[in-house]
């Protein structure tokens, strides 16, 4: 147990103490700025659920213990409890426990988001105001918190020190393939597919997991569920760096349908 907790923190685990983890909650899984939080929010809003995204408790330290395997499933699950007491459980940092989350809800379905590596990458770096096409990070005017330093020195992911972008690619990598681990409860969808037809992908994803359409979301298509990246072309942005993110996830990107 840590000595310190945040007001967040603190607020999560007095309301775990009376709460108690659905049986079978759908998980969003897929990686930081990758649209999750767009799709969570759109279904849950469709299905009139009760969503629960980016709960304080995955924040770092606690979510860089549970993907290394220093606090087990069920003792995070339970440490959490209100959050895991939602229809619906949206945060990306659960997606590298995927595998073993499902094993603790043997009844849940689960979502895996994915997109084009360059353009996640661009979108997760223009959130922090980072540059693209440096040799090292190189912070802007925002303050980074300590989860979000965790994510681009892979720490929580146990990843060897390295260039921000080479480590950044191998998340996204980890990421996409998550799914190869996980059995028929998951289904896979692209961020590109969603954003061209939202409301319909929405609905089609809905029946999909056998969750009714009760709401119409037409008004609430183009809400901005997290701040918006500036949509840099990658290229530009990334510039020599571009074939560093290539070079580690082309492979994979090509077998989701991406280009580089």
């Amino acid at each position: 147990m840590h000595l310190t907790l945040n007001k967040r923190v603190l607020r999560e685990r007095l309301l775990a103490l009376m709460s108690t983890p659905a049986s079978a909650p759908l998980l969003i899984f897929g990686n930081q700025k990758s649209g999750t939080s767009a799709i969570a929010g759109l279904l849950a809003l469709a299905a009139n659920l009760r969503l629960t995204a980016d709960f304080a408790g995955a924040q770092e330290p606690y979510i860089g213990e549970l993907i290394r395997g220093e606090t087990p499933i069920a003792a995070y699950v339970k440490r959490n409890a209100w959050a895991f007491s939602a229809d619906i459980v949206k945060e990306p940092g659960l997606t590298f426990v995927a595998p073993a989350l499902l094993a603790h809800f043997p009844r849940s379905r689960a979502v895996t988001v994915v997109r084009n590596p360059w353009h996640n990458i661009r979108s997760l770096l223009e959130r922090l105001d980072l540059r693209g096409d440096a040799d090292h990070a190189i912070p802007g005017a925002r303050r980074i918190n300590r989860t979000w330093q965790s994510i681009l020195a892979g720490t929580d992911l146990g990843l060897p020190p390295g260039d921000y972008i080479d480590i950044l690619a191998a998340r996204w990598l980890r990421a996409a393939q998550i799914p190869e681990r996980l059995d028929a409860r998951n289904i896979v969808i692209r961020y590109e597919d969603f954003a061209r037809e939202k409301r319909i992908s929405i609905e089609t994803l809905a029946k999909a997991l056998d969750l009714p359409v009760a709401a119409d979301i037409s008004a609430k298509l183009d809400h901005a569920f997290q701040p918006r990246g500036r949509g840099t072309d990658p290229k530009a942005f990334f510039g020599e760096n571009y074939e560093r993110i290539g070079a580690i996830c082309g492979a994979k990107a090509s077998q989701l349908g991406y280009e580089g």
